[in-house]
């Protein structure tokens, strides 16, 4: 195979292996196994192109498929980061006891828009450490009963940040 023929298999890989997630936006589980097939076919494409050893092919392969799934669930933290940082920004103004709407709509379609209501239960402390306990919906729109959750935010400046460590919930997946 000619020098030209290997760039044009490698640019072929490539872009299969980057469009793959962009054809398979929302089922964030579906999208990390067909992202990590896409890449594995990628794989073989640029090792073929590369090399004829079985173990350098093998190793281009597996490298290919980590980064894919490495990708994938760096865009699945970002969406929980924006879902977290708007679910901080909406309670923070919050007083004990008074409830706002929620919504998030990733910038990464990796997952489905989410949306809730939201309640501060608690101030935890005040003054130089501001932190709020606060329960919060997540509803389901196929009508299914909304899931609960609680966290807790501070005060950081002027804004209200995320203070939990990741939630022990499936939600999270693989960011638990």
């Amino acid at each position: 195979m000619g020098l030209r023929a290997t760039f044009r298999s490698l640019r072929l890989a490539c872009a299969l292996a980057a469009a793959a997630p962009l054809l398979l936006c929302g089922c964030s589980s579906l999208l990390a196994e067909s992202g990590s097939a896409a890449a594995g076919i990628a794989g073989t494409s640029i090792a073929g192109a590369v090399t004829d050893s079985a173990a350098a092919a093998t190793g281009i392969g597996i490298g290919v498929q980590s980064a894919a799934r490495a990708g994938v669930q760096y865009g699945q933290r970002r969406i929980h980061d924006q879902t977290q940082r708007q679910l901080s920004a909406t309670a923070g103004p919050l007083a004990v006891g008074k409830q706002a709407a929620w919504r998030t709509k990733p910038s990464v379609p990796l997952e489905r828009e989410e949306q809730g209501q939201v309640t501060v239960s608690r101030i935890i402390s005040s003054g130089a450490l501001a932190c709020k306990e606060i329960v919060f919906s997540v509803e389901s729109p196929k009508g299914e009963e909304a899931r609960f959750y609680v966290a807790s935010i501070c005060r950081q400046g002027r804004d209200w940040v995320w203070a939990s460590a990741e939630p022990a919930t499936a939600r999270w997946g693989a960011l638990q």
